[in-house]
């Protein structure tokens, strides 16, 4: 009967998702913004999207300035009775701590929002999950095998060793 006093002292069902609802948590906005800014209005409205999260409740954790990317597909954006069409737009994101039942007021900001194409809120970790800061594209490169650039990746030991002395040991380490 000590384990049904224990579960006793829980609280009711409601209680408990009461207070999971006021735990926070680490989300990741990304957003796309139209390409009919102006370059100087970009800043602004990005720093306008992080007031926007600090007003309804979160802390800001990190974020980056959106930048003009060229778009896979075309998207549509119906501002009022006019559409805006995409082809490019500014890209950037904002992490930021938050309850659960704030960031829905964050998702009915940015519907609402005449410069923001598209948007994703995701869950996330509080650490930098990008290496060196952004995303680079790594390029290939060729290697060229000249006998000098053999002879210096050779370490020292090797080179001064002779076949025979390297057989040698080769041996001593089978047998």
């Amino acid at each position: 009967m000590p384990q049904l006093e224990a579960y006793g002292s829980l609280g009711s069902m409601e209680e408990i998702i009461n207070e999971k609802s006021d735990m926070s948590t680490v989300y990741e906005v990304s957003y796309l913004l139209l390409p009919s800014l102006a370059v100087e209005q970009v800043p602004g409205k990005a720093s306008s999207l992080k007031e926007m999260v600090t007003r309804l409740g979160g802390t800001l954790i990190s974020d980056e300035n959106p930048v003009l990317i060229d778009l896979a597909y075309p998207m549509v954006k119906v501002v009022g009775t006019e559409r805006h069409k995409a082809n490019s737009g500014y890209f950037g994101w904002i992490k930021f701590e938050m309850t659960a039942g704030d960031v829905e007021k964050v998702k009915k900001a940015l519907d609402a929002d005449v410069d923001t194409v598209r948007y994703l809120i995701i869950k996330t970790v509080r650490e930098n999950t990008l290496l060196n800061g952004k995303m680079k594209l790594q390029k290939e490169e060729k290697f060229v095998r000249e006998d000098d650039e053999l002879e210096e990746v050779l370490p020292e030991a090797l080179k001064e060793e002779a076949p025979e002395e390297l057989d040698k040991a080769v041996e001593e380490a089978v047998a």
